[in-house]
């Protein structure tokens, strides 16, 4: 028991200095994209990072350290994608505000680490309660968004993303101990890039992705009754 509540402390850290280290990979590769990218250019990037991370995933069966690779080769990536709203939109960024932008999402991991080293024997409703803020600020930061269109509440937005995949790691690390926690975080990393890339496309197309969605399972649909009412 003791070396289970030894391992769960070790655990946490390394998820916790892992989830700060994305916000500031984020931020970092973020500002840098800007600087570099064009509209396209970004999300090609941030795709080929992630297709990058994917050998070096698998490589860490073998190699634990390749899984530190992985997270931050994709995180790099990350920041090409969301860097592309930016440009698109033609938004100047500093990164000053980028930083403080990220704070919300910081403290609630923060948050977490310190209460699950304190009171590690309730975690679920640690986790819970993070969650519940964690997506309660990203309802505020979309509609701040929305309203204001700053770079605040938009990057804000895209880090709450990042932490919210990171309460994912923490459970699923701390309640099994025998996953391998630098798998754990690089599988984090592959899902804020798909999540983050796939928001990027969805705000930019202004919803054109989901409505063609939609068409596609309406003609499949019209087809298949069109089908049917032929062999009636």
């Amino acid at each position: 028991m003791l070396e289970n509540f030894i391992n769960t402390k070790a655990k946490t850290f390394i998820v916790f200095i892992f989830s700060i280290a994305s916000l500031g990979i984020l931020i970092l590769s973020t500002q840098v994209a800007v600087i570099l990218s064009s509209k396209v250019y970004g999300l090609s990037v941030g795709v080929t990072f992630m297709i990058a991370a994917i050998p070096l995933h698998i490589l860490g069966k073998k190699r634990p350290l390749s899984y530190v690779f992985s997270f931050l080769i994709n995180f790099i990536g990350c920041g090409f994608s969301v860097s592309t709203y930016y440009v698109t939109k033609g938004l100047s960024l500093n990164i000053a505000d980028l930083i403080i932008a990220a704070i919300p999402a910081g403290v609630i991991l923060m948050l977490i680490y310190l209460m699950l080293q304190t009171y590690s024997k309730t975690k679920k409703v640690t986790l819970s309660i993070a969650t519940a803020i964690n997506l309660a600020l990203l309802v505020i930061a979309v509609v701040y968004w929305t309203r204001t269109g700053e770079t605040f509440f938009s990057f804000g937005f895209f880090c709450l993303l990042v932490s919210l995949f990171f309460i994912c790691v923490f459970g699923i690390s701390i309640n099994h101990d025998e996953r391998h926690v630098l798998k754990d975080i690089s599988y984090g990393s592959f899902g804020s890039f798909v999540i983050l890339t796939v928001v990027v496309i969805v705000i930019l197309s202004e919803g054109d992705v989901l409505e063609l969605a939609d068409v596609g399972d309406i003609g499949i649909d019209g087809w298949s009754k069109k089908k049917k009412g032929k062999i009636r």
